[in-house]
């Protein structure tokens, strides 16, 4: 078996990523969508809406900490797998500003695009931070210094 070459790109190395990011992806749309047509098509639950409203966003906050869980020890893969899954909701978002008009006026495809992408950012940055601060507790902070020993100086205490 031959050693892998860093400088060699390791084929379907962001595959479980591209996956990950699918699948959260597909979470998040789903619970855009049921988010979205509850709140205009049962009128009745209006008399819940804040209820409904804080209940989808803290279910949509929990699939959003998938890639985060999946890839603890990984923060470029947590980025990645959160722009794949924040892709896919902002495609998802985008149709259905087709369907319904107002949509657009309220968040732009655009703005919803970046505010999913800095939050993956951000989750990726404090892993990574809290990933070096593990790491300095295991490190020494200063480096250790050798005494030289000369051999030619004899110090002796007496009392």
């Amino acid at each position: 078996m031959m050693p892998r070459h860093a400088d060699r790109p390791c084929p379907g190395r962001n595959l479980p990523c591209v996956i990950v990011g699918a699948v959260v992806g597909l979470g998040l749309a789903g619970v855009a969508v049921a988010w979205l047509l509850v709140a205009n098509r049962e009128l009745w639950l209006e008399q819940f809406a804040i209820d409904r409203n804080l209940s989808a966003a803290a279910l949509m906050g929990v699939v959003m900490l998938v890639p985060v869980l999946a890839f603890v020890k990984y923060p470029l893969r947590i980025f990645f797998s959160g722009i794949v899954a924040w892709t896919v909701l902002t495609v998802t978002y985008s149709v259905m500003t087709t369907r319904f008009a107002d949509l657009e006026n309220r968040l732009s495809s655009f703005h919803l695009f970046m505010l999913g992408a800095m939050a993956y950012v951000l989750a990726a940055v404090f892993v990574w931070l809290l990933h070096m601060a593990l790491m300095a507790r295991q490190q020494p902070l200063a480096p250790t210094r050798h005494r030289r020993r000369h051999a030619d100086i004899d110090v002796t205490y007496t009392r």
